[in-house]
């Protein structure tokens, strides 16, 4: 979607001299205040200065999306990020002129346009100034989502998605993390960027408790000084999510999703794996091109064993007791809506061997698919039985918990650790809050 931001003298003069890129070529939020009738989800933006002087004139180009809070009773508040100033700035007018009648009376409003006009503004853009294109590639995205260009990007995606399938697997309102800051900040991690838009979640004086008795686990000292936490509380439970690692995000090699609910004393383990597709075609996985795929595997051959060993009869029932899961997620975009996860297939680790051996028969094929792996679960189906008590470790201990945390950490893999206590919702409890929101947001 695209939209429209007016700005008065007093703005141009900030943002004049506040978007700057810094040595490290970072750039700046700017925090504004627009009407609430045009303003949903994320836009490109055009940032239209000399509007009071009578010179109206496109200037910057820019992405835009609501944040929580009001500014006041009629407006919201909006961030704005990834700014671009057009070379030789293009007067309103002519912009106007060049897009079809139909659609000149929607460019009088300020925020969001209906997606026709949006289509024909870029348009209009790309045809009066030559430098506007690559930075609309870079803001125009598919399904409204932010290109994955970087290993930045790539881990910052996987780490949103652990984050969220962790808020879902303790059947929390998904809306806890809908809105988080579009930093351009590599190096901020997923916690940090919700903390940077709402301010940290540390209010409950029992969710403080629980994050510092966990945070005794994570030690030591070098990798404290990497981590973020938040949390949130939903009738008798409390979830702590960490986000952290040792090494900088392009030296990492992946993201593990450690989930403890310790009042079933259960454990899950998600390792994210990329797949990647050429043009069109289908998504898939190649995992004889993975160099680290081997000794992770072996790792979590070795967690499943482990948790065989501690379990007792006496233990909640499970479908798998097997902790261990791979999660083969499509790497095309980080998705703006944190409700939504990242398409892709769980598998667990035994079902990811078995395969994987057929697949290095002659004759079979080597990558995985939708069409070569017949059965997996999808996010729906994964996070319901992990909040249902179906999957997921019995009787696998804190210290087995530290343990695994230790070796990814030690493995150069970002960990979101998300622990979860209190007691959990029966079913029907989970079936009743789940209608209510979903007829909550669409009253």
């Amino acid at each position: 979607m695209v939209a429209i931001i007016r700005t008065d003298k007093a703005e141009e003069k900030y943002l004049g001299g506040l978007w700057r890129e810094t040595p490290d070529g970072h750039k700046p939020r700017w925090n504004t205040a627009q009407p609430h009738e045009h303003w949903q989800g994320r836009h490109i933006t055009l940032i239209i200065t000399g509007d009071t002087s009578g010179n109206p004139q496109v200037t910057w180009l820019a992405r835009a999306s609501k944040t929580r809070g009001h500014a006041d009773d009629l407006k919201r508040r909006i961030e704005v990020v990834a700014p671009y100033r057009l070379a030789k700035p293009i007067p309103w007018n002519s912009l106007i002129d060049a897009v079809p009648r139909r659609s000149q009376p929607y460019l009088a409003r300020n925020g969001a346009l209906p997606d026709g006009v949006g289509k024909h503004v870029v348009d209009a853009l790309t045809r009066l100034a030559s430098d506007a294109a690559s930075h609309l590639n870079r803001l125009r995205t598919e399904s409204g989502g932010i290109p994955v260009e970087t290993r930045s990007d790539e881990i910052l995606q996987q780490t949103r998605d652990a984050t969220l399938s962790a808020v879902r697997m303790t059947g929390f309102d998904p809306d806890h993390i809908t809105s988080w800051s579009l930093s351009e900040d590599s190096s901020r991690s997923f916690i940090e960027r919700l903390q940077q838009r709402d301010g940290p979640s540390h209010e409950d004086d029992m969710i403080t408790h629980d994050a510092q008795r966990f945070r005794d686990w994570l030690g030591p000292e070098d990798w404290l000084s990497r981590s973020a936490f938040t949390g949130f509380s939903e009738g008798e439970q409390r979830l702590v999510i960490y986000n952290a690692n040792r090494k900088a995000a392009e030296e990492t090699l992946g993201v593990d999703l450690i989930y403890f609910h310790e009042t079933r004393n259960s454990f899950v383990l998600v390792q994210y794996k990329r797949m990647s597709r050429q043009g069109n075609s289908e998504w898939k996985f190649y995992p004889n091109g993975d160099g680290n795929l081997q000794d992770q595997l072996e790792r979590m051959r070795a967690i499943d064993a482990e948790c065989a060993k501690l379990s007792q009869g006496s233990d909640d029932y499970r479908l798998n007791a097997q902790p261990s899961w791979l999660k083969l997620c499509h790497a095309d975009s980080i998705l703006p809506d944190a409700r939504t996860l990242t398409p892709g297939m769980y598998l667990t680790r035994e079902h990811f061997d078995q395969i994987y051996t057929k697949a290095n028969l002659p004759g079979q094929v080597r990558a995985f698919s939708r069409k070569t792996v017949e059965r997996y679960f999808d996010n729906t189906e994964f996070t319901e039985l992990v909040a249902g008590g179906w999957i997921g470790s019995s009787g696998y201990g804190s210290s087995g918990v530290q343990k695994q945390l230790e070796a990814s950490l030690a493995g150069s893999r970002e960990v979101v650790f998300a622990a979860v206590t209190g007691t959990p919702p029966s079913k029907s409890q989970r079936v009743r809050s789940l209608r209510e929101g979903s007829t909550k947001k669409t009253s």
